[in-house]
């Protein structure tokens, strides 16, 4: 007995230990809102879904640490929603979630007055919880500020920093601008300050890159090779792509992706051009020499797990384009695959019906759209799919209303 009641003793210690993190509620968010205001609180809701990685990220990594349970538990009342479940749906659309995980601070009246998004380190998401605390730095103040006219230097600096949590990118790039325009690319050529110039994007052929290309070794010692790549690949990337829609001749194309080459070494330039090639093909209506090539290129890995994918990536790239979506040969021959595939019980049943669901659906054909969507739901669910996506969801919505 005396044995039990040490072994039960050291387990109540240990619980009390591990016991950190944020500590979510378990009941409703009505229940939630109701004990908010009692506490005189805000709610801390974290936005998340099954398949999210960042969503998991935070779960796993972030949610349980101790300085961010410590700091959470104390000011905010925490609920977890998934907004594909129960009434994470209704909150969904009530509050506008779009993207995941989004991580609100809600008032007692059930307001959000701010708002982070995505996955972030432990000390991000405590600076969040501080400013949703603090009227004066809630995202929609500092908004208004900005729209009004405000352009102290230090207040762009924290309004940078308030649109970076929200993952606002073209937002925060025209702030960015603003302050190196106040300033100089110099001030920020720094560990610390190097991401007001990550947000700037500055294009290709702007004195600012041209700056930038000079400075190439200084960048790569005070940036990850992440923001290195992506500070000068984007930019290479948008100006490649314009290229391609103007250029005269593919050997013109290639002549410049070479160029490019020398001056910022491109990742797979041979991939690159394959993809530019595309590009131009559809810019100068050659769509058939497009859906040809692509066809060729996709049986190569026929046999392989990614055969079917590598098709229902065309299938969203015909159907995304408007001038490949216009072309009825096209589309009928591709409907032709995508029921050879469907036809494949072991291997293609589900996504052959997708792309068939999908392809009915841009032709208006209900019956036949909601026959395929059918099957590929069924399957898919066998094979323990994800049929909350909101891609399959979004899906389902516009083949219902034809």
């Amino acid at each position: 007995m005396k044995k039990i009641l040490v072994l039960l003793v050291a387990t109540f210690m240990c619980s009390g230990l591990f016991a950190q993190g944020i500590e979510f509620e378990h009941g409703n968010f009505k229940e939630a809102l109701a004990k908010a205001k009692k506490e005189n609180k805000l709610i801390f809701m974290d936005c998340y879904t099954t398949w999210c990685g960042p969503c998991k990220y935070l779960a796993k990594n972030i949610f349980p640490q101790k300085e961010v349970g410590d700091y959470y538990n104390k000011n905010f009342v925490n609920v977890k929603m998934d907004m594909e479940k129960g009434e994470g749906v209704a909150l969904c659309e009530k509050y506008g979630v779009s993207s995941f995980p989004t991580l609100l601070f809600i008032d007692t009246n059930g307001k959000v007055v701010h708002k982070l998004v995505g996955g972030m380190p432990a000390e991000d998401l405590i600076k969040g919880g501080k400013a949703a605390l603090n009227p004066e730095m809630r995202i929609g103040v500092l908004r208004a500020k900005y729209k009004s006219g405000n352009r102290d230097l230090k207040f762009l600096m924290t309004y940078l920093s308030a649109v970076k949590a929200l993952y606002d990118r073209e937002t925060m790039a025209i702030v960015a601008k603003e302050i190196i325009n106040k300033t100089s690319l110099e001030k920020y050529m720094n560990k610390e300050q190097f991401y007001v110039i990550s947000a700037a994007k500055f294009p290709y052929g702007s004195k600012e890159f041209k700056y930038l290309l000079k400075n190439k070794d200084k960048i790569k010692e005070i940036t990850d090779d992440h923001g290195y790549a992506n500070l000068y690949g984007s930019a290479y990337d948008k100006h490649m792509q314009k290229f391609a829609k103007k250029c005269k001749s593919l050997e013109e194309l290639n002549k410049e992706v070479e160029r490019c080459n020398k001056e910022f070494p491109i990742y797979n330039i041979e991939n690159t051009k394959k993809n530019l090639k595309y590009t131009y093909y559809i810019a100068n209506d050659f769509l058939q020499t497009w859906y040809d090539a692509k066809v060729k290129d996709a049986e190569v890995y026929k046999g392989e797990n990614s055969y079917v994918y590598i098709y229902h990536g065309m299938c969203d790239e015909i159907l995304r384009t408007p001038k490949l979506a216009a072309s009825q040969k096209i589309v009928d021959d591709f409907i032709k695959i995508a029921q050879n595939f469907a036809a494949d019980r072991e291997n293609g049943i589900i996504m052959g019906n997708i792309m068939l669901a999908k392809f009915y659906l841009h032709k208006k054909d209900k019956k036949n759209a909601a026959k395929a969507f059918d099957i590929f739901y069924t399957e898919n669910g066998k094979a323990g799919g994800n049929n909350t996506h909101p891609s399959v969801t979004k899906l389902k919505e516009a083949i219902d209303e034809l």
